[in-house]
């Protein structure tokens, strides 16, 4: 009876964790899972989903903890954000941030979840034995400074994973660089999931972690800016490059498009999907309230909407 009941157990976390693959797999266009905790590769917040991920050099929120910490050197005031997305495969992913100013800094915190729903858990003889439950947990405590022309950032995050009953813990690191090259030009560096990996059960992943270099021009003027970024995670041996654009409509209504590219990386990643990379969206800025909606398709397996809401005061 024993030996059933182990052999039930261990087809029910078989299961999770299949659909916990397929999730981090199916979200980063196929990629061959070398790493654990994936979910950190979720793009935080509808504004930089909707630029195609090129948010290294643009980062300057509360959203910055999960992109560039050196972005909250820039916050102007405080600030709360938050961000929902039905995610694929019934899964949702959730954003909560606040960040403070002072004149020694910046200080913010954040927590991402993405949860996972539930699956049936099945025996031997396809029985349905219960179910079985995944969620995965990012706590962040960031420090953002100016010193001179650059602005400097550090982050630490607490990492929690459960998958059918079972728990992982861990912790990373982020630390990052912005530098304003000229009055229309920011260039940024991050390095993001530095840390020793989780272990499940007997099996220790390594962090996704991620090295970045990113490159902004504004054109006030115009409305307009144009962001570039070159990451790559050697783990995963992928390396990407994204573009995004927004244009600022009558300073309220902001039009955002933008594309990642993988330019190496395993071969089924590169045929997920003709709209693979793809992203759009549009912001709404009304008094300290700024709305945020980014669209990004993964297709045959439907769209994944994100909405993010920001009060700063």
């Amino acid at each position: 009876m024993r030996v059933r009941e182990e052999s039930r157990t261990a087809c029910g976390l078989a299961l999770a964790a299949a659909l916990t693959t397929a999730l981090a797999n199916v979200a980063f266009a196929g990629s061959v899972r070398r790493t654990g905790m994936d979910f950190l590769n979720i793009p935080a917040g509808a504004r930089p989903a909707a630029l195609g991920s090129a948010y290294t050099a643009l980062a300057n929120d509360t959203l910055s903890l999960a992109w560039n910490p050196a972005g909250l050197a820039s916050l102007p005031g405080r600030e709360i954000s938050a961000m929902r997305s039905q995610w694929i495969l019934g899964s949702q992913y959730s954003f909560l941030g606040y960040g403070i100013p002072s004149r020694t800094g910046a200080l913010a915190g954040s927590i991402a979840v993405l949860s996972q729903g539930e699956a049936e858990a099945r025996g031997e003889d396809r029985q349905k034995i219960g179910t079985v439950k995944a969620q995965d947990r990012a706590l962040s405590l960031g420090y953002g400074k100016k010193l001179g022309r650059w602005r400097a950032g550090v982050s630490a995050k607490l990492l929690k994973s459960a998958l059918a009953g079972y728990k992982a813990s861990g912790f990373a690191l982020d630390g990052g660089l912005l530098y304003p090259a000229s009055p229309s030009i920011t260039i940024g560096f991050s390095i993001m999931n530095l840390g020793p990996g989780m272990k499940f059960l007997e099996q220790r992943d390594p962090l996704p972690l991620s090295l970045a270099a990113g490159a902004a021009w504004k054109l006030p003027g115009l409305g307009l800016s144009v962001a570039l970024d070159l990451k790559h995670q050697p783990y995963d041996r992928k390396t990407t490059l994204s573009a995004g654009t927004e244009y600022r409509l009558a300073g309220a209504l902001s039009l955002r498009a933008g594309y990642l590219s993988h330019l190496a990386a395993p071969a089924s990643l590169r045929a997920h999907s003709a709209f693979a990379g793809l992203g759009a969206g549009f912001g709404v800025l009304l008094g300290g309230y700024q709305f945020d909606y980014a669209l990004v398709p993964f297709g045959p397996l439907g769209d994944a909407h994100r909405l993010s809401l920001a009060m700063r005061w």
